[in-house]
Order: structure tokens, then C-alpha cells, then sequence
């Protein structure tokens, strides 16, 4: 018998996808976006999947004149998320102290410092296992979203989700097995440029996995339309990535690796950001070498293999998908999802001027054949942002 995710939804009355356009403008720091859409009658109040509104995310990534514009605006400074967490408690626990005193000149409370700290029951972790019944077929669409199992759009509670059935056995390009069936990292994930995972189902040998639903397509699908990306364009994606990637590799105590960073997961939102897709096939799948039965497995973390942890991979994928942004290069993948991403084969050469030399160093140093060479990604959103604020500026040094 499966287990029901016991949360309320305060926001029925709301489209989800308008829901996330809101919350994107929060998490950001756009003002302009964000008091749009207050002016238009959009609540201050609506909540995510987690239950978390437009303050949690303003307060947790410090933008304090979007606290003040959202309490101007009437928001609930205490409404308590997912894990009964306040718009203090995130600002604290990030340490934005000028926003600390915002909020509790406002009435704000720290739910963690109010209440004593509880332990985690095993009962607890069923939070994310969805009851199969709860999905409505009804309208239902076969959809593409990312490389690995079978997609469909169906409802769950209203709303519009993704239905992903992820086989026992897939190739990557070695073999590997499903077997993680802890899913409560999954869950505790959350991000503005990561796809948001709701819940999922054991259904015999296969897993079916519950996700948010982004109705804008892949960036597959934005380049096969446009060939190749104006430079703001690119740059405002591959700050998206990037910052989703280095999210995924600070996580502690070990990094959480893509390594199969594709065109095809990488998905636009509402407000033409991307997000990051398929992130937890490390998380579930156990490879299978020729010479050895298994890696060994870790409850926190994964996966631990030879190759597993090596953030230097999806730095290397990133490169080739910045040069395909600009340059309209294609490269062929894989039936099986394994695109061909070659060091041995692949020289990056910019046609087009209009490509900053800073950013053609950035690509040629992310697609080094020399591992050692290659950034980490919080230095990628560093060059990222410089080149990106100096656009349009005469003399600009980055270019």
C-alpha cells in the first residue's frame, strides 16, 4: 500500500506555472518582475510544492529590498514551509542579518529557535511516496523531458506534473542497475535552476518519479528553432546552469555529479530560466563494471564509484553546451541518451566576433583535455556575471 504525501496546498486557486514565474522573480532579486505581477493581484502569499512562498526565497538569497517590497504588500512573514521553517529561519541560517531585522521588526519568528529541534522519524521519509491513485490520466500527454525513461504530463491534486518511468537497467554508457530507494535527499533539494522532484512510486522492478511540469520545452528544442542564441541570451542560460550545477556540487558532505548533462535536461520555465533535469540518476542507479559486481553505495550521498564524484565531468559537458549556445554546433547523442561529447575530438573555434575573448577562454578552458585545467563552476558564474554586467559598455575590458 502506498503512502499519500500529507501537505496542504493553499494555492489551488493559483496556476502552479505563474506560482513558479512569481517565485522566480523573488529568488532573483527582480523587483521590477516581481512588483508586476503584485500590481496585477498575484498574492504575496502563494506557496510552491514545498510550501514555500516568494519571502523563504527572498530571505534565504538575501535580496532585502524584495523583502520589503513583498511585506509591503501584506505577505505573512511567519508562514512555515515544508519543514516548518519561517522567512527568519532561512535568512538566519544564510546569515543575511540585515534582512534578520527586517523581518522581526515585522513580527517575524524563527520557527527553529521557537520550537525545539525534533529527530526525523523513519515513518516521516513515506512523505514522498505518492499514492499511484492520485494521478489523473485524464488530458494525459506523452512529453520529452531529459534522456533517461518514459514521460507524461498527467494532474496530481489540480495540477499539471510529469509522470517519469526510470527502468531497472540503463546504460550510461556503462551498465547500471536501479537500487536506491531512499529518496529523502531528493526531497530536501530545492533550488531556482534545478527541476523540482515531488514524490515518487516503487512500482515492481521500475520507479516512477513525480516532478514539477515545465511547459516551455528543452533548450534541444529552443536551438533546433533558433540554430544559434544572441550573446545575453546565452549568457543569461548558462548563468541558470551554472548556478544549478554549482548548487548540486556544494552539496555536503559529497558533491552531487550529473555527469550527463544534456541539451535534452535542461528545461525552460515560465520565466525563461532554465532548469536542470535528471540530476538524480547518480542518486538512484548503482553501476556495473565488467571487471567488479558493484560500487558500493551510500545512504547519504548516492553512489560512490571510481568516476562517480568527479565534478570535472559536468564542467567539461557545460563548455560544449555554452559553445553550442553560441556557436550552432550540434553534436550527435545516443539513442540511449550518451552524447558525444569527445575531448580527443573536439577543438572549439569561434566564427562569430560578437563572442567575448573572455568567454572563448572560459569555453576552451571548461573543454580542456587536461582535467586540472578545467574551473569550478563558482568561478564559471564569476566570469559569467562580469562578462555579463560589462554588455553594452564602451570599453568594456572582459570583452
Amino acid at each position: 500500500m502506498f503512502s499519500r504525501i500529507h501537505r496542504e496546498d493553499s494555492s489551488d486557486n493559483f496556476d502552479m506555472q505563474l506560482i513558479g514565474n512569481f517565485l522566480s522573480f523573488a529568488s532573483r532579486g527582480d523587483r521590477v518582475g516581481l512588483n508586476q505581477m503584485l500590481r496585477e493581484g498575484t498574492s504575496p502569499n502563494v506557496q510552491d510544492y514545498d510550501k514555500r512562498t516568494a519571502l523563504h526565497l527572498a530571505a534565504s538569497e538575501g535580496h532585502a529590498s524584495i523583502v520589503e517590497l513583498l511585506l509591503q504588500y501584506k505577505a505573512d512573514v511567519n508562514l512555515e514551509d515544508r519543514w516548518q521553517r519561517t522567512p527568519l529561519t532561512d535568512a538566519r541560517l544564510y546569515g543575511h542579518r540585515d534582512i534578520c531585522r527586517i523581518l522581526e521588526v515585522n513580527g517575524g519568528k524563527d520557527s527553529i529557535n521557537d520550537h525545539p529541534m525534533t529527530v526525523r522519524h523513519e515513518q516521516d521519509s513515506n512523505e514522498v511516496n505518492i499514492d499511484i491513485s492520485e494521478l489523473n490520466f485524464q488530458y494525459s500527454s506523452i512529453i520529452e523531458q531529459g534522456l533517461y525513461g518514459e514521460s507524461e504530463k498527467v494532474k496530481w491534486r489540480g495540477t499539471w506534473v510529469v509522470k517519469t518511468v526510470i527502468k531497472r537497467h540503463i546504460y550510461h554508457p556503462v551498465k547500471m542497475v536501479l537500487s536506491a530507494k531512499d529518496n529523502t535527499l531528493l526531497r530536501e533539494l530545492r533550488h531556482p535552476n534545478i527541476l523540482q522532484f515531488l514524490g515518487s512510486i516503487v512500482h515492481g522492478e521500475e520507479m516512477i518519479l513525480i516532478t514539477e511540469y515545465l511547459s516551455k520545452g528543452n533548450l534541444g528544442d529552443i536551438l533546433a528553432k533558433k540554430v544559434r542564441l544572441d550573446l545575453p541570451t546565452a549568457l543569461r542560460y548558462a548563468l541558470d546552469i551554472a548556478r544549478g550545477m554549482n548548487y548540486l556540487h556544494e552539496h555536503k558532505p559529497l558533491p552531487i555529479v550529473h555527469n550527463h548533462l544534456d541539451l535534452r535536461n535542461l528545461l525552460q520555465d515560465e520565466g525563461g530560466h532554465l532548469k536542470i533535469g535528471e540530476y538524480w540518476v547518480q542518486m538512484l542507479y548503482e553501476r556495473i563494471h565488467p571487471n567488479q559486481d558493484s560500487c558500493q553505495i551510500n545512504d547519504n550521498s548516492g553512489i560512490i564509484c571510481p568516476s562517480s564524484n568527479d565534478t570535472k565531468k559536468d564542467i567539461h559537458a557545460f563548455g560544449f553546451i555554452l559553445y553550442q549556445m553560441l556557436e550552432g554546433n550540434y553534436f550527435t547523442s545516443t539513442k540511449s541518451g550518451s552524447i558525444h561529447l569527445k575531448s580527443v575530438d573536439f577543438e572549439a573555434k569561434f566564427h562569430l566576433s560578437r563572442c567575448p575573448a573572455r568567454i572563448q577562454q572560459l569555453i576552451e578552458h571548461c573543454t580542456s583535455k587536461d582535467p586540472s585545467i578545467r574551473p569550478v563552476f563558482s568561478g564559471v558564474i564569476d566570469v559569467l556575471e562580469e562578462v555579463s554586467s560589462c554588455l553594452g559598455k564602451a570599453g568594456c575590458p572582459v570583452c
